[in-house]
């Protein structure tokens, strides 16, 4: 049924296969943006490339099992999701959209230097996937000020010891309440030097673990189902964006 809506959606906004497409709209060029009332957003900063923030973020969406988008603010080149939908549905203005199940992604189309505003969209939850660079204000745009105003903001890390360091700079970069998500082993079995330059990371900033696979390693985000594991580290994390900070 949701194909079936977004494929309603194109005919109506004059975007077909074959023959004249309709220009991308101007909501594309704006600087603003406005969630749905009611919809929960949550942004999933990487704090260094490659460290698997679009993973976590697609896994945070799944596992809401609700209706959910992921939005990817990269340029097209460095896209984790073009291959990761069960079912791409075309483009809606600057956007490229896919499903996978209650899962909507988006991605920028073209590789403007100011990332698009959101389409509309009537999902529960929207996970923005951006960079640490949104935060050091080189994010211009609507992305900025979502990470001004947002209450859930996840910072995604690995566990090594630049990566901390890395979470530890991000942290202080945004300068309030966080959730820490660092890939890898859990906490209790950190190498030492790792757990050293975890102190540094300010008190603020809540800690949550989520497991590596060696699988997409290899492979980056496909159409398969995400392992169970990863599904139920997000579950903890989802947990904790609902649970208030002490």
């Amino acid at each position: 049924m949701a194909e079936l809506r977004e494929a309603w959606r194109a005919i109506e906004a004059g975007e077909f296969t074959h023959g004249p497409r309709s220009a991308p709209t101007a909501r594309g060029a704006a600087t603003v943006w406005t969630p749905a009332p009611g919809a929960r957003v949550v942004a999933v900063v990487g704090c260094a490339g490659g460290v698997g923030a679009s993973t976590v973020a697609l896994a945070l969406a799944t596992a809401t099992e609700a209706s959910a988008r992921v939005v990817e603010c990269c340029s097209p080149l460095a896209s984790g999701f073009s291959a990761a939908a069960n079912a791409e549905l075309g483009t809606e203005g600057p956007w490229r959209r896919g499903n996978r199940g209650d899962v909507m992604l988006e991605r920028p189309i073209t590789d403007d230097a100011t990332v698009p505003v959101p389409t509309e969209s009537a999902v529960e939850w929207t996970f923005v996937d951006t960079s640490w660079t949104t935060l050091s204000g080189a994010g211009a745009g609507w992305l900025g000020s979502v990470l001004r105003t947002l209450d859930d903001v996840v910072l995604v890390t690995n566990a090594t010891v630049p990566g901390v360091r890395r979470l530890e700079s991000c942290a202080e970069l945004l300068g309030r309440d966080a959730l820490g998500v660092v890939v890898g082993p859990t906490a209790k079995r950190w190498p030492r030097p790792v757990k050293v330059a975890a102190a540094g990371i300010p008190a603020r900033v809540r800690l949550a673990d989520f497991p590596l696979d060696s699988r997409l390693q290899v492979t980056g985000l496909t159409p398969d189902p995400l392992p169970a594991p990863l599904l139920k580290a997000a579950q903890n994390v989802l947990a904790l964006l609902r649970k208030e900070p002490t």
